[in-house]
């Protein structure tokens, strides 16, 4: 009996084997999020006491020893790759906030906003820091940017401040981002700085994207201008908030964020026309391989749109997958497989390691994975559908092809658009059928033409001929935007739940027989298990200047609505809200709603909820304190006060400051989570540690 049930199972292994290249950037993922999961950094010589052991076995053992150890050595290699480039990434950074500091820098970068300029900094000094606590770049805001220039050295008076942690427990790490991209601190400039070394040194490719910009902006206005700067320079900075609220409404965000869709279509285009070009000379495409040159022509043309969309990690993520792609034509293979999508995972990850815990990562592949699977499983149909089709049902089949990937795309990437913004577009895949096609057919190729034409001085005719197709597109997306329920809001849910999510897909796609259906019941159950809303009854900030209750109407009901604005409207999105669901404390009087009561008079605001009484105190008086002891589970007071407090939770501004923002949970008991708590001492949380 045991050794049937052994056979059936190695028979199953068996039948794994033409995808068991695929579980190595799987397994190199895991290692990857094993690392990003931890509390505290590891000692590099238990990691690389840890690798240099596996490596040792996997050269002693033999057969499925072998195979077992090989897995677990992926895993550390993924764990190692990720300590690594966090050493090579370290950047120090300003522990508290900063003013009328006398900077000097280098102009690296320059990014056009709605009001104004950002820049970005290098060989930084700062006025009382020490150049091995100096930040290696940082990032400032000029309310006048005209007449600056990249690689220019300039000198002014700053305010700064450190990175910001994140804004509710479990949320996005801003530190983290701003870490693995060598900023140190943020700010912006009082006055327009002192250019003290005009001579433009650095960075030639940060001068030709302003100088690309420029352009654009000189021939088409407002929003064009601005939709055409993030297409062709990866710059979205001038996009005025309200337009790019309704490309997001609309579910056509990810035409803007420069990544896999955009290279992929500026090659493609670049490819069809050299190779059309080339196929125009039978006499030389008979006698040299033209696809094979048209496929190195597109991948230098690719390389060049990466470094002028500004070279970020998912244009550089999307310019390994297409390189990947081309060359596999090079080479005579099939250019679109899962082993193709599977070893550019591999690259990204080695390379970038932190890109794993990103949105664009995860949902690109997610996409590109389930495309590729989809057409795999559905191509004997399409085959057949194709066959001999005439001009009309090939049309038919072309729409029917862009509704079903867009179709496919957002179901698959739906889930991790829902755990990272908590917000579904709705009429997505309507939006995505009009513009896709529009992006593709006008857009891109527009772009290419203009870029060829700007040496000359003539872009101005290829923008112009773009700038209606730029205008269809805002229109639809404000059009979408208006609908009723025009996007779906949830609230945020628990991360084990997307890990054994994701799992749970990759079980479907990768996995064959019996043991397909048993990962994916495995997975599935385990989703189950751990999937949970995060909702908090009550957030405090880390400064005590903003509170806010969930009520069940719902709403949020929030102490000001003039402070700390992006962190109300991130509160209101993890929750699950819209931006017009809150309500403010009144001055003086009583709030009431569904199983909620709020009164408030010139010394607290009192809130009763489930059972639960929280206290907000607004001005210094140790009588009103005394008294609120007495009557609440939670007391919030901006001051600190030297006498006990009979209430389970006090929160003062000491608390705010070195564990961040609080949420409470009132069920049986009163729960709270800081934001600290979840990011343990990393290097990117030093702010806070010292």
């Amino acid at each position: 009996m045991f050794s049937k049930i052994k056979e059936i199972i190695w028979d199953d292994v068996l039948l794994q084997k033409p995808n068991a290249i695929l579980l190595v950037p799987i397994l190199l993922a895991i290692g990857i999020g094993c690392y990003f999961s931890l509390m505290r950094e590891p000692f590099w010589l238990y990691t690389v006491f840890a690798f240099l052991s596996v490596s040792g076995c996997l050269i002693t053992f033999k057969g499925v020893v072998r195979l077992i150890i090989f897995g677990v050595f992926c895993i550390v290699l993924g764990f190692s790759a990720a300590q690594m480039r966090t050493s090579i990434a370290y950047t120090p950074m300003i522990l508290k906030k900063m003013q009328f500091v006398d900077v000097k820098g280098r102009i690296t970068a320059i990014e056009q906003l709605d009001k104004g300029v950002r820049v970005t900094l290098s060989d930084v000094v700062m006025e009382d820091i020490e150049p091995q606590n100096t930040p290696r770049k940082i990032r400032l805001k000029l309310w006048q940017g005209d007449g600056f220039k990249v690689g220019q050295m300039v000198s002014g008076l700053a305010s700064l401040n450190p990175p910001s942690p994140p804004v509710i427990p479990r949320g996005f790490d801003f530190q983290r981002y701003m870490y693995f991209r060598g900023i140190g601190a943020v700010g912006f400039f009082y006055q327009p700085p002192e250019i003290i070394d005009a001579r433009v040194r650095g960075s030639f490719i940060e001068a030709l994207r302003l100088h690309i910009g420029s352009r654009i902006g000189a021939v088409l206005g407002q929003p064009e201008a601005g939709l055409a700067q993030a297409l062709m320079i990866g710059q979205r900075t001038s996009i005025a908030e309200e337009d790019l609220g309704a490309i997001r409404a609309a579910g056509l965000a990810h035409m803007l964020a420069i990544s896999g869709l955009h290279i992929g279509l500026f090659s493609g285009v670049v490819f069809f026309f050299v190779r059309f070009a080339m196929a125009m000379f039978p006499s030389f495409a008979l006698q040299y391989p033209i696809k094979k040159y048209a496929a190195v022509i597109a991948m230098l043309a690719a390389f060049f749109y990466m470094l002028v969309a500004g070279a970020t990690i998912p244009t550089q993520r999307a310019m390994i997958t297409v390189a990947v792609v081309f060359t596999a034509i090079l080479l005579d293979r099939s250019a679109i497989s899962l082993r193709v999508v599977g070893f550019a995972a591999l690259c990204v990850l080695l390379v970038f390691p932190e890109s794993l815990v990103s949105a664009s990562f995860q949902m690109s592949f997610a996409a590109v994975t389930g495309l590729v699977a989809f057409y795999d499983w559905t191509r004997p149909l399409w085959s057949r559908w194709s066959r001999q089709a005439g001009l009309f049902r090939k049309a038919g089949l072309y729409v029917l092809g862009v509704v079903t990937t867009t179709i496919v795309a957002t179901l698959v990437t739906a889930p991790l658009t829902l755990y990272h913004f908590q917000a579904l577009p709705v009429y997505g895949v309507i939006a995505n059928v009009v513009c896709v096609p529009l992006l593709a057919f006008i857009i891109m190729p527009l772009s290419i033409f203009a870029f060829t034409l700007m040496p000359l001085g003539a872009e101005g005719f290829a923008l112009s001929l773009m700038e209606p197709a730029l205008g269809v597109l805002l229109w639809l997306a404000k059009e979408i935007e208006a609908l009723e329920n025009a996007v779906f809001h949830v609230p945020t849910f628990s991360t084990m739940a997307l890990v054994f999510f994701v799992l749970w897909c990759l079980s479907v796609v990768l996995f064959r027989a019996r043991l397909r259906v048993i990962a994916t019941l495995i997975f599935a159950m385990c989703f189950t298990f751990n999937f949970h809303w995060i909702q908090y009854d009550a957030l405090v900030s880390s400064k005590i200047d903003l509170v806010a209750f969930k009520a069940d109407a719902p709403y949020l009901v929030v102490s000001d609505r003039r402070k700390s604005a992006f962190m109300r409207s991130n509160w209101k999105q993890a929750m699950g809200l819209e931006e017009t669901q809150s309500l403010r404390f009144p001055k003086e009087g009583v709030l009431e709603g569904q199983g909620y009561r709020l009164l408030c008079d010139l010394a607290a605001c009192r809130y009763e909820f489930k059972g639960r009484r929280v206290s907000y105190l607004k001005h210094y008086d140790p009588f009103v304190f005394t008294q609120e002891c007495l009557w609440a589970d939670i007391v919030v007071s901006q001051a600190i006060y030297d006498s006990a407090c009979a209430a389970t939770f006090v929160v003062h501004r000491g608390d705010g400051k070195y564990s961040g923002v609080h949420g409470f949970n009132f069920g049986e008991s009163i729960a709270v989570e800081r934001v600290e708590d979840f990011r343990g001492e990393r290097p990117w949380v030093q702010i806070l540690q010292r």
